[in-house]
């Protein structure tokens, strides 16, 4: 593995917050979005293998990591609008986005409204603000039983959202890892979730989306399970799906080797 270059790091100010990004690498470019269990620093197991090739940056929405939201003003719309503000600092006029789970939003907001700045859509593990009758009953459904389950007491090998079938080591220090960097966080919204499930995107302008896509989704997602994401993935003309096998709602972070696989050779097939 070669070195990686250190790129421009630091804060974008815009609309009166503070937002935090970070640049490695070089060539075209690819932004990670992360979601709402994270911020930058989640991309650990993504940045030295992406900046083999491209130049990855990373970024914090309003409130997460290192960004401010002193405005309580963060959104999807909003993290859209943050996306072309860093495209702008970075002086970057195209991009390969992709979205982790609430990231998913901040991207499709940013493709639908700047089109020509999306060198293509990779959405993971995320709905991204698509929906239909269909799939808004069957999130419901899914979203009611969680809510039913008792909050956590312990941190255990099998309880937690983004692991599955991994050993008991792995998935405590794995476990442990995630809610490390999430508790990071600075004041994101408290209703991000609410946030989440009133936007959604013109199903007219997402069949219009013209850029190569790719959804990839853990096997074993109960939040956005693979069936719902491929609902989901035909409303967008030739997009893709990648099911991660045995991984659940972050296959990202939980078999980081074939997500990244998945995504090289996806921007593979692009060039």
């Amino acid at each position: 593995m070669k070195p990686i270059l250190i790129g421009p790091q630091g804060f974008v100010e815009t609309q009166g917050e503070s937002i935090y990004f970070e640049s490695y690498g070089e060539g075209e470019t690819i932004l990670l979005c992360h979601g709402k269990g994270g911020n930058h620093a989640i991309w650990f197991n993504q940045v030295p293998i992406l900046a083999q090739h491209y130049r990855v940056v990373t970024w914090d929405q309003r409130g997460f990591g290192r960004s401010s939201n002193l405005n309580n003003g963060a959104s999807p719309q909003k993290a859209a609008e943050d996306i072309q503000a860093l495209l702008d600092h970075l002086k970057i006029e195209k991009a390969h986005l992709v979205g982790q789970s609430m990231g998913g939003w901040a991207v499709m907001g940013s493709t639908l409204s700047y089109p020509e700045r999306t060198a293509s859509l990779i959405f993971a593990d995320t709905l991204a603000g698509i929906s239909t009758p269909e799939i808004a009953a069957e999130y419901e459904a899914r979203r009611s039983a969680r809510y039913a389950k008792p909050a956590p007491t312990h941190l255990s090998m099998d309880g937690h959202a983004i692991l599955q079938n991994q050993s008991a080591e792995q998935n405590m220090t794995r476990a442990f890892l995630y809610n490390q960097i999430g508790r990071s966080n600075g004041l994101p919204p408290a209703d991000a979730g609410e946030l989440l499930l009133n936007t959604r995107f013109d199903q007219d302008a997402i069949r219009a989306i013209k850029v190569p896509t790719l959804f990839i989704v853990g096997e074993k997602d109960d939040i956005f399970p693979p069936a719902m994401i491929r609902q989901a993935a035909e409303l967008i003309p030739h997009a893709k799906v990648v099911e991660i096998p045995e991984a659940d709602h972050s296959p990202y972070f939980e078999t980081p080797d074939q997500w990244n696989a998945a995504v090289m050779a996806f921007l593979a097939d692009l060039a």
